[in-house]
C-alpha cells in the first residue's frame, strides 16, 4: 500500500523507483562493492534501501545489515566503532543470521555468539564466513564525528574484504561528501570506485499519479482540485505525500492533512536544524531571509540576502562570511543554488517553516 507508514519489503511496493533498483542489482551484479544513495530528506532513501534489499534476499539470499548512523552517533559519536562491534556481534548480527539458520556458507556453520572482538576482527570473520554480504550505512554523514577518520575503515573493508559490499546513504549531500572526500588525494577512499544511486523528487505528473494510485488501493475518489493543491503543496516529497494520504484515508478534510502534514514536517525540519543552530543562529536568519525573499521572487541573490542581513542585524557583513554560511545551508540540504549568485528552497515545506 504506497500509503503505509510502515516499511516497505518488496521493491513493487515502492513507486517510481524500478530504475534505480535495476541499476542497483545490475552493478552488484558486477561486482561492484561500493555504493552511494543520495537525495533530499523525506526523498525515500531508507524506504528504498530496505524494500531494494529484502527483495535482493528473497531473490538470492544475500544476507544484509543496515546500521542507522545517527543512533550509534547519538549512543558513542567520538567512538562508532565500539557501538557497531557490539550491535554486529550481540544485536543486528544475531538477527540477520538467525534467518539464515541452519544455512553452510563456504563451508562454515552460521552461528553467533558474544564476542569482545574489535570491529575489524568482526568484519573479518563475516567476510570469511559469507560468499556475498551487504553492510549498509543509513545517513552515513553521522559517522564524521568519529574520534578516528572513519572512511580509513571504509577504504580498509573495501580493500581487503572482497566478499563485503558497502552502501552509503545520506540526506545532507554536501556533509556526505566532504565526509567521504573522494576526490582528495590525500583521503582514505581516493581512487575506490564507487556507484552513485540518486533518488530525486517527483515530478508533478508522479506526484499525481502517486496520490491517485495511493487513494484507489483504498476505494476513495479524491478531487482533481485536492490531489493538486496537494501536490502544490508539498511537492515532489514522497514522505510527505504519503503522510498527506494517510491522514486522508483515516477521514482527515484536505485542509486538515495538509495542516498535519505541514506540523508534523515543523518537528521533524527543526529537529534537523539544530545542529546548525548550535553552530551560530545566523543559519536561521538566512533561512528566514531566503524564505521572505523568494516569497515574491523565483530565487535570491546573494547580494540581496547580504543587505537583508546587514538590516535585520544592524551592522556591517563580511560577504565572505556569508557565503560560508549559505555553503553550508547547501551542504545540509536546506538551500540550492543556480550557480550564478542565486539561491532558493528547493523543499516547499521547508520554506513554510522559515517563513515570518
Amino acid at each position: 500500500m504506497l500509503f503505509s507508514i510502515e516499511p516497505k519489503t518488496s521493491i513493487d511496493e515502492v513507486f517510481g523507483r524500478k530504475a534505480e533498483f535495476l541499476e542497483f542489482l545490475d552493478r552488484l551484479e558486477k561486482g561492484r562493492r561500493l555504493f552511494i544513495i543520495t537525495g533530499p530528506r523525506r526523498i525515500g532513501k531508507t524506504t528504498f534501501l530496505y524494500a531494494a534489499l529484502n527483495e535482493l534476499n528473497r531473490m538470492e539470499g544475500v544476507p544484509y545489515i543496515v546500521i542507522d548512523a545517527r543512533e550509534v552517533a547519538s549512543v558513542n559519536m567520538r567512538n562508532p566503532q565500539k557501538v557497531i562491534a557490539r550491535e554486529l556481534s550481540e544485536g543486528k548480527l544475531s538477527r540477520i543470521i538467525s534467518k539464515f539458520e541452519g544455512v553452510s556458507i563456504k563451508g562454515y556453520g552460521v552461528k553467533v555468539r558474544p564476542s569482545e572482538k574489535n570491529l575489524p576482527e568482526i568484519l573479518k570473520e563475516l567476510d570469511e564466513r559469507y560468499e556475498r554480504l551487504i553492510i549498509a550505512f543509513d545517513e552515513a554523514q553521522y559517522l564524521r564525528f568519529a574520534q578516528v577518520d572513519f572512511t580509513i575503515l571504509l577504504a580498509w573493508i573495501y580493500d581487503n574484504l572482497r566478499h563485503i559490499h558497502l552502501i552509503l546513504t545520506g540526506s545532507q549531500v554536501g556533509v556526505l561528501e566532504k565526509f567521504l572526500r573522494f576526490g582528495d588525494y590525500n583521503a582514505p577512499l581516493y581512487g575506490r570506485y564507487h556507484v552513485r544511486i540518486k533518488l530525486n523528487r517527483f515530478n508533478p505528473s508522479e506526484s499525481l499519479e502517486f496520490l491517485e494510485r495511493g487513494f484507489a488501493e483504498y476505494g476513495m475518489d479524491v478531487s482533481s482540485r485536492e490531489l493538486l493543491s496537494a501536490v502544490k503543496t508539498l511537492d515532489g516529497v514522497p514522505g510527505w505525500l504519503t503522510h498527506y494520504g494517510a491522514y486522508r484515508v483515516d477521514g482527515s478534510s484536505h485542509w486538515d492533512a495538509i495542516e498535519a502534514v505541514l506540523e508534523e514536517a515543523k518537528g521533524y525540519i527543526e529537529a534537523e536544524f539544530k545542529e546548525l543552530d548550535e553552530l551560530s543562529p545566523r543559519y536561521r536568519t538566512v533561512m528566514e531571509v531566503v524564505a521572505t525573499i523568494t516569497g515574491v521572487e523565483e530565487r535570491a541573490r546573494r547580494k540581496d540576502i547580504l543587505n537583508a542581513l546587514k538590516l535585520r542585524e544592524g551592522k556591517d557583513i563580511d560577504g565572505k562570511e556569508i557565503r560560508k554560511y549559505l555553503r553550508n545551508l547547501i551542504d545540509y540540504g536546506f538551500l540550492e543554488h543556480t550557480g550564478y549568485g542565486e539561491y532558493y528552497i528547493p523543499d516547499p515545506v521547508v520554506k513554510r517553516v522559515f517563513q515570518r
